[in-house]
């Protein structure tokens, strides 16, 4: 895919012309009819309001005579309510939302029946209903057996309420001394009623249209959907981000040889990596993951995209933001010398002078020792009860089931380990890619730049090709370190007239961030940059997506976010 128009601006969506057939079809379907929907909710319900109205409209008392009076307006009303709830539900596609818009559109249709002018009123409820049952097929998420379930639950409590009310108001009407004292009953058990009815349909309506969420099994389900992801990831995952696909808090969905790792929460779903399969399964796999997620009624949203899946995302109606650029060394090119690479310089020959030394070892296979050391710096460096920050990435350190991982272990000259960095194959660049990076933090004086010296040191092994899972011969050999988030923002790279005027507030916002810190901490190694893409869904899902995004990052630790937002104090030691 060609570079970006540097005259465009990085920070707003991208827009392209290309349509997303059924989905995006779908989509303008569910979003027309939530507004129209909440239109008709407002017209009903100033239609139950407007006194005079309601002189005209006598045919439905003929129809049924035993209605008490008043008993229409205050049908428009709860009809107006349930409107206003269907209305989300309809936004995701729900089907009771559908059956439950249609009939009270054709209640209030129904109530608005009269001789008068006034019942033309009643021909929009008519035209929504039809509107409605004309694209029902856009609507076919289902409610979760465990929200009927809740639902029922919720009719029998709302019944038994409504019931005991009602028969403590008819007791207390027998025992009263007289018809003011009925009277006075008679209203305060019907106003009890009105509101009990009231917050039942709301507690219905959240409870049935609340996003569905992913079929969970067993804990041994999961281990062995993820060991089936493992496969994949192993016969066709070759990316810097790839191997994340494992993390712990990942469910996957499954076509041909492609698996797509997602996480949902609150009714977003997260996708990150992005999908690993067979290059030729990419459009058939996305295409059938988009249309599960609409199964469930979820907006969806990518992380850390790369560039050149975005055509298939865009397509299929995402649009793409610039999130920031993922630093990648070339380690048969680099080196030490030269005026760009002298802070880097002087702490490795600092660190080297002072007796330290890097081994590299296979972490399934480390010997007990080893694996205590290792295992303790983790736990002492650990901030938070659970950890934040980009060095939390695969979310296990150790795990006997993560094989093909390789680990830096630096040690000063009585054979202490002070700092180490485990890292995750990453065959597209022929390489590696950074997981896992920690430094000793209960000894005072260690020397500035042992993590800045691991890495050099893990450059050099790799650019000699003595590291494993590096293929010999010319060509790249890359090694993938950190994300910098809006680095073409903060640098002045963009030439866009917004990108420039957002970037003062921007700086100011990162000021203390890794936003201000990794771009410099990355630049040392003179590394390429790779843009990574954030993809969002519709506009009106944009605020929900990335309030989700915020709370993975210190909730379900989704990659890359919680890269971007620790505090830059992890950088405090690398001896720039």
């Amino acid at each position: 895919m060609s570079a970006p128009d540097p005259a465009a601006s990085v920070l707003l969506p991208r827009v392209t012309a290309t349509t997303a057939d059924h989905r995006r079809a779908r989509q303008r379907v569910r979003l027309q009819s939530s507004r129209a929907t909440v239109v008709l909710a407002v017209v009903t319900v100033v239609s139950a309001l407007q006194r005079h109205l309601w002189g005209h409209v006598g045919v439905v008392h003929d129809v049924v005579p035993w209605l008490a009076a008043g008993s229409t307006r205050l049908t428009l009303v709860v009809v107006s309510i349930l409107l206003l709830g269907a209305a989300r539900g309809l936004r995701n596609g729900h089907t009771i939302a559908l059956w439950g818009s249609v009939g009270a559109l054709l209640t209030s249709a129904a109530l608005h029946v009269s001789p008068h002018p006034s019942a033309l009123l009643g021909l929009l409820p008519l035209a929504g209903a039809v509107y409605l049952l004309r694209h029902r097929g856009a609507f076919r998420v289902r409610a979760s057996r465990r929200a009927v379930r809740r639902a029922a639950l919720l009719v029998v409590i709302a019944v038994a309420v409504v019931l005991s009310f009602s028969l403590v108001g008819l007791a207390l009407i027998d025992q009263g001394p007289g018809a003011a004292a009925h009277a006075r009953t008679r209203e305060v058990v019907r106003a009890v009623d009105v509101v009990a009815l009231l917050g039942f349909l709301v507690a219905l309506g959240a409870t049935l249209l609340a996003p569905r969420r992913p079929t969970r099994g067993s804990a041994a389900d999961h281990v062995r959907d993820r060991e089936r992801a493992r496969a994949v990831v192993a016969a066709h995952g070759g990316g810097t981000l790839d191997y994340f696909a494992l993390r712990d808090d990942k469910d996957y969905f499954f076509t041909g040889e492609s698996v797509v790792a997602y996480s949902t929460r609150s009714g977003v779903c997260l996708v990150s990596p992005d999908p690993i399969g067979p290059r030729e399964e990419r459009a058939e796999v996305w295409a059938e993951f988009l249309a599960h997620t609409q199964d469930f009624g979820w907006s969806v949203s990518v992380v850390a995209a790369s560039q050149e899946w975005l055509p298939l995302y865009e397509a299929s109606g995402l649009r793409a933001a610039y999130l920031g650029d993922e630093a990648i060394v070339d380690c048969s090119q680099f080196t030490l010398a030269g005026g760009a690479r002298k802070s880097l310089r002087n702490a490795v020959g600092r660190v080297a002078r002072a007796g330290y030394t890097t081994t590299f070892h296979d972490p399934a296979t480390l010997e007990p020792e080893l694996r205590e050391a290792i295992l303790a710096i983790s736990d002492e460096s650990r901030r938070g009860e659970t950890e934040r920050g980009f060095s939390m990435t695969l979310s296990r350190l150790l795990d006997p089931a993560d094989t093909g991982l390789w680990l830096s272990v630096t040690r000063d000259g009585d054979g202490r380990v002070d700092a180490f960095i485990q890292w995750v194959p990453a065959s597209d660049v022929n390489g590696w890619s950074l997981d896992v990076m920690r430094r000793r933090t209960d000894v005072e004086h260690l020397p500035n730049g042992l993590v800045d010296f691991t890495i050099a040191q893990t450059i050099a092994a790799i650019g000699d090709g003595v590291a494993p899972g590096v293929r010999p011969g010319e060509g790249v050999r890359g090694l993938g370190l950190n994300f910098a988030v809006m680095r073409q923002v903060l640098k002045g790279e963009s030439e866009n007239r917004l990108d420039t005027l957002v970037k003062p507030l921007l700086e100011r916002f990162a000021k203390g961030t890794q936003m201000e810190t990794l771009s410099s901490f990355n630049e040392k190694y003179g590394p390429v940059w790779v843009s990574r893409w954030l993809l969002l869904d519709a506009p009106e899902f944009v605020a929900s997506q990335l309030l989700v995004m915020a709370d993975a990052e210190g909730v379900t630790e989704i990659p890359v976010i919680g890269r971007f937002f620790d505090r830059a104090g992890q950088y405090s030691y690398t001896g720039r």
